[in-house]
Order: structure tokens, then C-alpha cells, then sequence
């Protein structure tokens, strides 16, 4: 006796609901690898924009710990105090541009080899100096801001207000011929299709100043973001104990004044 096997299937609605619920488990797998790609790319970014400000930074805070040495230090130290003489590389002159505090400049000297001890030489480049363009050139209709590094050549110093700028219509910018005045060519420190610079500032206010010498203790402080990502932005901060203390024989300026040489 042939007996018939009843073979029961799927019907519309059980299908729709197992096609719905498909569909919500694979819309969640696709959103959680979106987030997980964004959050990988903004890591990355974040990253990245972190070691560039460092290596900056870095460069910066290792230079300006040698800000005010001088070889023949030791000629000062047991001056009377009635005496007027101080060393030619105490100066420091810590510069913020009126209406724009986030374009700060600062210039510093010390002493290098080869050099004559104690005396500032223009032409072995003791005077140096660091600041923030706002704008040197557009990328993308953005204003990149930018570091720019300079020191002294014969018969010329560094002025934060002028002097001949990087050149940013070549890549990588390169540094111009210093100008027919008086005063240094700069040349670029951070890259302009990397790096937008947004503030840079250094902070002297923690200096400690006494009737005979001013223990220095400056706070530099670099803001900037990738010219790719300009969402992703970062502040970085440095403590930069300066070594040589400025040695002076009563309260005054002539530690926070334009360095000068020959």
C-alpha cells in the first residue's frame, strides 16, 4: 500500500520574517565595521597629527634648554653686586604680536662651536629664533599656519616681524636668501601639506626674578591639526627649565630683550 509523505515548507510570512530579521543582523555587522574603520582611521589620525606636533616640539624644547649659555659664565658669577656687567646671551625676547596671541615668536641665544667663548658670533648662527606664520600659503581653500626657524648670519639677526620668509610655492619649502636689510631668512620648520600649525606660545610668566637673577622656567604650548582631517586637532605642552640663569645686577629688562651680537 503506497502511502504519501506530506512535506510541509515555508510559508510567505515566516519567510519575510526570516528575510527582516537577516536584514537587521546584517545592517548591525555592516554599521559595527563602519564604526570600527572610523575609529581605527581617527586613531591613526590622531596619531599621526600627535608625532608630527612632537617632532616639532621636541626640536624646539631641546634648543631652547640651551638658551643662554655662555662659555665664560663663570666670569659673572662673583661679580660685586654694584657691577653692570652680564653675559651677552642672557637675553631672551619672548614676542606676541599685538590682536594675535596665537602667533608667538621667540629669540635666544647660546654659545657653539667654533666659536669665540663669551662673545656672540652672528656668522656662527648663536642667535636663533622660532615662530608661527598664520598663513603662509592656502591648501584646499584653508590657511595653513606654519613653524619657522631661523638663525643669525654675518651682519644679520632674526626679527620675528620680518625678514624673508620660507618659500611655499616649492615643495618641500626651502629657505629664501636672507633679505638686503639687516635681519635673517627664515626657514620652514613644520610641514605646510602635513601639519597646520594653529597656535604657538610661549609662557615666561612662571620665571622666577630676584635683585641679583631670573630662574626661567618657560611653558611652550603647540595646537595644530592634519590639513587632511582639520576635525582632528591636538595641544601639546612643554616645561622647558632653562639651565643658564640670567645673572644681572638689579630688577630690570635685560633679560627679556632682543639678543644682540657682532
Amino acid at each position: 500500500m503506497n502511502r504519501t509523505r506530506k512535506v510541509a515548507g515555508f510559508s510567505l510570512v515566516e519567510l519575510m520574517i526570516a528575510l527582516v530579521a537577516g536584514l537587521i543582523v546584517s545592517i548591525a555587522a555592516v554599521a559595527f565595521m563602519v564604526a570600527t574603520l572610523k575609529s581605527n582611521t581617527e586613531y591613526v589620525q590622531a596619531t599621526k597629527l600627535e608625532q608630527e606636533l612632537r617632532n616639532n616640539l621636541d626640536f624646539i624644547t631641546r634648543d631652547l634648554r640651551r638658551a643662554g649659555y655662555d662659555e665664560n659664565a663663570l666670569q659673572y658669577v662673583n661679580l660685586p653686586p654694584s657691577s653692570t656687567s652680564t653675559s651677552p646671551f642672557n637675553q631672551i625676547l619672548e614676542s606676541h604680536p599685538a590682536g594675535n596671541t596665537n602667533r608667538s615668536c621667540i629669540i635666544y641665544a647660546y654659545d657653539r662651536q667654533p666659536g669665540n667663548a663669551g662673545v656672540v658670533d652672528l656668522a656662527n648662527g648663536e642667535i636663533r629664533a622660532v615662530r608661527r606664520v598664520p598663513s603662509a600659503l592656502t591648501v584646499n581653500g584653508v590657511q595653513v599656519g606654519v613653524l619657522e626657524f631661523a638663525e643669525s648670519t654675518a651682519g644679520r639677526t632674526p626679527d620675528c616681524a620680518s625678514g624673508g620668509g620660507a618659500d611655499y610655492t616649492v615643495y618641500p619649502p626651502a629657505c629664501t636668501p636672507s633679505p638686503a636689510s639687516g635681519v635673517s631668512a627664515w626657514c620652514p620648520l613644520s610641514d605646510p601639506k602635513v601639519l597646520n600649525v594653529t597656535s604657538f606660545f610661549v609662557d615666561t610668566g612662571s620665571s622666577l626674578a630676584t635683585s641679583t637673577m631670573q630662574i626661567r622656567d618657560l611653558r611652550v604650548d603647540l595646537t595644530g591639526s592634519l590639513i587632511r582631517s582639520s576635525d582632528v586637532s591636538r595641544t601639546l605642552q612643554s616645561s622647558v627649565r632653562v639651565r643658564a640663569d640670567c645673572l644681572r645686577s638689579t630688577p630690570g629688562t635685560n633679560c627679556t630683550i632682543k639678543p644682540t651680537g657682532t
